[in-house]
């Protein structure tokens, strides 16, 4: 049975193949189109990651937690799972559909609508990948994410060219993603042998789905409905800068995605089997505020060279953003593992909860300051929904797992030597490379420090090389 580190480095592989059509396919984009397709392209992509999540309604989540705690049916229950998904699908896309008929005409309405087709189809995508991921078949996982990245990949060749046009490039993601799903399917084709249609089963499910379906849904419209926000009062042009420096942290947002990715399952199995999970939260918690850290230092060291060297000389006014977004790096990596917890252990209202009170916040701030302020006003109104989500999640937690401890000294060194370095490096950081290089040292040496201590570094071992699930 594939191990942990095993299934982290098939996540890995997957994430990078994620990594490269959800963000870089778009930096190259930026390079090869106007600002205002870019911005109309954005908008497109932003509108179908919340009709994707209406769509899903949390299944994909909820058969990570289920399937590791089923002993029996798991066919009937992954079969009349897309059943109930179609019903919810169509009418998620419905509801979209009279958005954007409302709100947007001509291109913007064309590939909005595009947009919505591919999420449809994208939403059973993910619930196949998810059930590959809690059968670990991460390698297969991989596979059914490669076959899209080779047909993005077509597209973009074609649009560069040939000179498609905007709407007719979209038809041709759209198609990508129909051919990813027919081999989602082949794949997970043995789950679909013995079943029977079940409609007890079905209304239970959409009954249980509540839970995961609401925190999913407005957790993703608290992280991307700025951008709907943005589209409508702003325009495509500051639709474009802000999606710039939003790419790039989507990217950096991918690691913490992987250890996730890897956990949830894990961690499910472990707490259905009713083990102590509390040294391992706090290990964990530990190396994903160090990853997070980490990003932050990275990209708020060398943004400049960073937007020079993906972007066209327009997009480096965009550079404001990217102290507040590196901001959320960190609050969204280590809230990920909270929120695991909070998932397995069976308290997914409180999900519900944290991130309904998030999207007030995010909703209330951004209509009242995006017309005045703009998209810098959005970024920093992303950073304190963040932190709120972040308090809650932690707060919510330690009903669970009171050993999760905030101001451990571990902790403290690491946010204290990252505020220390970001504020020498933006004061003395065009003095020279050797300013740069002892910063890096510096960093280096802190992490091996606080690893090499309370047996951090063995345990990561151990947990590397135990068995993904059970």
């Amino acid at each position: 049975m594939p191990t942990v580190s095993k299934n982290i480095f098939w996540s890995t592989l997957t994430s990078a193949l994620q990594l490269y059509t959800g963000s870089v396919v778009f930096i190259v984009l930026a390079k090869l189109m106007s600002v205002e397709d870019f911005g109309v392209l954005s908008f497109g992509f932003s509108l179908s990651t919340l009709v994707v999540i209406v769509a899903d309604f949390g299944f994909s989540l909820m058969i990570m937690k289920d399937y590791p705690q089923k002993e029996t049916g798991h066919d009937s229950y992954v079969f009349n799972g897309v059943l109930a998904k179609m019903g919810l699908s169509l009418l998620g896309g419905c509801f979209f559909l009279v958005y954007l008929s409302i709100f947007y005409v001509g291109e913007w309405f064309s590939v909005g609508a595009i947009y919505i087709l591919f999420s449809l189809v994208a939403s059973f995508i993910i619930y196949l990948q998810a059930l590959m991921k809690v059968q670990n078949r991460f390698h297969k996982f991989m596979e059914s994410t490669m076959v899209y990245a080779i047909g993005v990949t077509i597209s973009i060749l074609i649009y560069w060219q040939v000179g498609l046009s905007l709407v007719n490039l979209v038809c041709c993601l759209l198609l990508s993603k129909i051919i990813q799903l027919l081999w989602a399917v082949l794949l997970c084709r043995a789950s679909f042998k013995r079943f029977k249609y079940d409609k007890k089963l079905i209304f239970r499910l959409v009954k249980n789905s509540w839970s995961f379906g609401l925190h999913t849904v407005l957790g993703i419209f608290y992280f991307m409905v700025d951008t709907q926000i943005i589209s409508l009062y702003l325009g495509a042009r500051d639709v474009a800068l802000y999606q710039s420096v939003f790419r790039i942290i989507l990217i950096l947002l991918v690691f913490s995605e992987i250890v996730s990715n890897v956990l949830l399952p894990y961690l499910s199995f472990k707490y259905y089997k009713d083990e102590d999970l509390s040294e391992l939260i706090a290990k964990i918690f530990l190396y994903l505020l160090i990853i997070g850290c980490s990003l932050f230092l990275l990209f708020t060291s060398f943004k400049t060279k960073i937007l020079e060297v993906l972007y066209t000389p327009e997009y480096q006014e965009a550079a404001i953003l990217v102290l507040p977004f590196s901001i959320v790096v960190i609050l969204r990596t280590i809230s990920s593992l909270l929120g695991n917890i909070l998932t397995i252990s069976n308290r997914q209202v409180y999900r519900v909860l944290t991130v309904f009170v998030s999207l007030v916040v995010s909703l209330t701030l951004n209509f009242i300051f995006i017309p005045k302020y703009g998209i810098l006003a959005a970024a920093w109104i992303s950073v304190l929904v963040h932190l709120v989500m972040f308090i809650m999640y932690f707060v919510f937690s330690k009903l669970e797992v009171p050993s999760i401890k905030l101001g451990s000294r571990s902790n403290t060194i690491l946010i204290t030597v990252t505020t220390g370095i970001y504020i020498f490096m933006q004061n003395f950081g065009q003095s020279g490379l050797w300013v740069v290089f002892g910063c890096i040292v510096l960093w280096m040496a802190v992490v091996y420090i606080i690893m090499g201590q309370n047996n951090n570094s063995k345990f990561l071992k151990q947990v590397l090389g135990e068995k993904g699930v059970g």
